[in-house]
This record gives C-alpha cells, sequence and structure tokens, in this order.
C-alpha cells in the first residue's frame, strides 16, 4: 500500500513562490491553514479558478484530493 499523501512532501511543492505570496485570507505555505481551506482550495483548484494565471494539471488536482481524502497528513 503506498504510503498517505504529505503536506510537506506532495501538497507544499505543488504551490509556486507565486502563489504563496498572493494575498489570501489564508497561508498556502502553513498545514493548519490549508487544512482549514482545503474544501474551499480543492473547489477552486478543480474548477480552474485557482491558481489565476493557469489551472493545475488533472493530476495534481487528484493529488489534492486524495490528501484530503487521507485525511490531511502534515
Amino acid at each position: 500500500m503506498p504510503e498517505p499523501v504529505s503536506f510537506a512532501r506532495d501538497v507544499l511543492p505543488l504551490f509556486r513562490e507565486l502563489d504563496l505570496e498572493m494575498p489570501h485570507a489564508f497561508d498556502l505555505s502553513d498545514h493548519a491553514d490549508v487544512c482549514a481551506w482545503a474544501e474551499a482550495i480543492h473547489e477552486r483548484l478543480a474548477d480552474g479558478s485557482m491558481p489565476c494565471d493557469a489551472p493545475w494539471p488533472d493530476e495534481d488536482v487528484a493529488l489534492f484530493r486524495r490528501w484530503i481524502d487521507e485525511g490531511q497528513h502534515p
């Protein structure tokens, strides 16, 4: 069985420096903030409205969803 998706190892690297510097109501580099906003972030990733300049590839959106579904491991 594969290791669970990890925020530090798998999710955080998906966010570019530009994404991390954008003003948000939450900090994309902070595990607790991303956990608190995970469903809203996923919704925007899935509909392509986040990031603002180009949508994530489907496999990255699926990885983020898997991280949520597996319990949002740090």
